[in-house]
């Protein structure tokens, strides 16, 4: 029996050749679609199946007869407008989905076993005061003021914080890239962070292509909106923004708040006899935290000038480079754990364990293999033990 051919829209063609991820296929079945775009040759059906498969693009795409009008909820969220943010990139569909999957079977998992609400959520939604939500996020974490002085750097800081809302039940995922695919970065242009809330499973996704003082800012940003109970897309590039809703603004100083408290920093700004710039770096030293975080507690205390908070920013943001993709060759384990929340993994690990829930199931959530999920699950737990 002879291969089913297909028949596509020229449209469709035309839409997917601007947001398919070229690089991720093979040389073969590139040169194949610009065969079936031209014309030149019929696509199958399972040829199309498999450009769906290795790009992303769900299959039921490719036989309509006008390119779909993708949007993602989440984006009605966003930090701020812009026209990047209205047409979402392969990218973030994918890393969205993913992520909503994953909250999704945590949620049920928990409800499957009897848990109650988490009592922070929305703890704070009408609250005005950024240090009163700082407060409220340092008390469920039984956090010290100075808690940073027992920090080495930024990166020490970030899972130190990321730990502490693992703790409470807070699903925090950190990735660069989509899944395991090193071909396809996330665009730190694009989003830097993003929440989806609930009295359940919060998750927090981090663009691990971000700055180390980008990300811990971030962690913290996106926990505030948890606090108010609120979604977020946070597609400020650098922070630096002024044009920006109340929420924003709110969730902005208490992150700020919590990794540089206000009166220690008066005190430290105030008795440095430094230049600005001098200053800035040194604060942003002391308190393991991104200079934007100093330059913008400068500018709201009246130290510096507009002028002088715009310098200081154009020059990080001159500076800014989107870190990279680790290179093959470090330990897959380790990379793994660095992307995925603990809990989930050992939830799912016991779902599994237990029947509950299916291989395919774990597979298709975290992107692993039979093999690699069990021994990944097991990394995770001796590392937990070990502590």
């Amino acid at each position: 029996m002879p291969p089913l051919k297909v028949s596509i829209s020229p449209n469709i063609f035309e839409w997917v050749l601007k947001t398919a991820p070229f690089d991720d296929i093979s040389d073969n079945l590139r040169a194949h679609f610009f065969k079936w775009k031209n014309n030149e040759k019929q696509p199958t059906f399972n040829q199309i199946l498999e450009f769906s498969k290795k790009t992303g693009i769900p299959l039921g795409y490719f036989f309509l007869e006008s390119p779909p009008a993708e949007h993602l909820p989440l984006l009605n969220f966003r930090t701020l407008d812009s026209a990047q943010a209205t047409a979402p990139s392969r990218e973030l569909i994918e890393t969205y989905y993913q992520m909503a999957a994953i909250q999704d079977w945590m949620r049920d998992y928990l409800l499957d076993l009897g848990n109650e609400k988490l009592p922070f959520t929305a703890s704070c939604k009408n609250e005005k005061d950024a240090g009163k939500v700082a407060a409220s996020i340092r008390n469920a974490l039984n956090m010290d003021v100075d808690w940073y002085s027992k920090s080495q750097n930024q990166g020490d800081s970030f899972r130190f914080i990321r730990q502490c809302f693992e703790s409470i039940g807070i699903l925090v995922m950190k990735n660069g890239i989509v899944g395991q695919n090193t071909h396809r970065p996330l665009d730190v242009y694009e989003f830097r962070a993003f929440t989806l809330a609930d009295d359940y499973a919060p998750l927090i996704f981090i663009n691990s292509r971000d700055s180390e003082g980008g990300q811990l800012f971030s962690l913290l940003h996106e926990a505030a909106h948890i606090w108010l109970g609120t979604h977020s897309f946070y597609n400020d590039s650098y922070g630096a923004a002024f044009n920006t809703s109340p929420t924003e603004t709110l969730c902005n100083a208490a992150a700020a708040e919590i990794l540089v408290p206000q009166q220690v920093f008066i005190g430290k700004w105030n008795n440095s006899g430094l230049a600005v710039s001098q200053n800035v770096e040194k604060l942003a030293k002391y308190f393991k935290c991104g200079k934007a975080v100093i330059i913008r507690k400068a500018l709201d205390n009246y130290f510096i000038t507009r002028g002088q908070y715009k310098e200081l920013t154009d020059a990080i943001a001159a500076s800014f480079s989107a870190v990279k993709a680790k290179a093959k060759g470090g330990n897959y384990y380790d990379t793994m754990a660095s992307r995925y929340s603990k809990q989930f993994i050992l939830a799912l690990a016991d779902s599994v364990q237990e029947g509950r829930t299916l291989f395919k199931d774990a597979r298709r959530l975290t992107g692993t293999n039979r093999e690699t999920f069990a021994k990944f699950a097991d990394e995770v737990r001796g590392r937990l033990n070990a502590k």
